[in-house]
């Protein structure tokens, strides 16, 4: 009797056991599942378009050609998070003083790059049509073709070339539309705005203000 009792309860162990083997395999898989199914309302868009300075800026800089990569995060039905970056080779017409910490030299630009957060509600939604407001905040950020050589500079920065950070607010307007395939693209015009002239950096004002239209494809 005893050793029948035992059987049952050792059968009754490995059978909750058993169970609750599963339940948490089943717990852990869970927020795998969660995760995946949220990324795939990731949106990733790739596109360009054009950099079109405005005021004293386009006495520096000429209309420049731009990439922009993007992941659009959805926070609710019409609220999205967007993590951007613009990559332009910047048309320089004329070069601008930088100030060293020993000298003055004139400097041009070779790059720019905006690492942008946009912040995005739906205006208007249809099934194929969609009207977006963004706000982004960033930075801009300009090489240049100067080396730091600094004598009093021994750092590792030394012989590296100079940049120029300054912060970027970029309000835009987005058009969607939707075509067979689920293929998407966007017609989007930003406004970037940077006060490049920083203290200790640049020691004329070259503007601040750019235009920038892009058409960006979805998928």
């Amino acid at each position: 009797m005893k050793h029948g009792i035992t059987l049952i309860v050792l059968l009754l162990s490995f059978s909750l056991f058993g169970q609750n083997d599963t339940l948490v395999k089943q717990n852990d898989y869970r927020p795998y599942d969660m995760f995946g199914n949220y990324w795939k309302t990731v949106t990733f868009k790739i596109g360009g378009g054009v950099l079109v300075p405005q005021g004293e800026l386009s006495s520096h800089f000429g209309i420049s050609p731009l990439v922009e990569l993007s992941l659009d995060f959805p926070v609710t039905d019409s609220k999205s998070l967007e993590l951007a970056m613009q990559l332009v080779i910047p048309e320089q017409k004329q070069s601008f003083e930088y100030q060293r910490i020993s000298d003055i030299v004139e400097t041009k630009a070779t790059f720019l790059f905006n690492p942008i957060l946009r912040f995005k509600k739906n205006m208007s939604a249809s099934q194929t049509k969609t009207l977006v407001l963004g706000l982004g905040l960033g930075a801009s950020v300009i090489t240049t073709d100067v080396r730091n050589t600094d004598f009093f500079d021994n750092s590792e920065d030394r012989n590296k070339y100079e940049v120029i950070t300054a912060f970027l607010v970029s309000p835009s307007l987005d058009y969607s539309k939707t075509f067979k395939n689920n293929n998407e693209f966007t017609f989007s015009v930003g406004l970037n705005y940077s006060p490049y002239k920083i203290e200790g950096a640049l020691q004329e004002d070259i503007g601040s203000i750019a235009i920038t239209p892009r058409l960006l494809y979805s998928f």
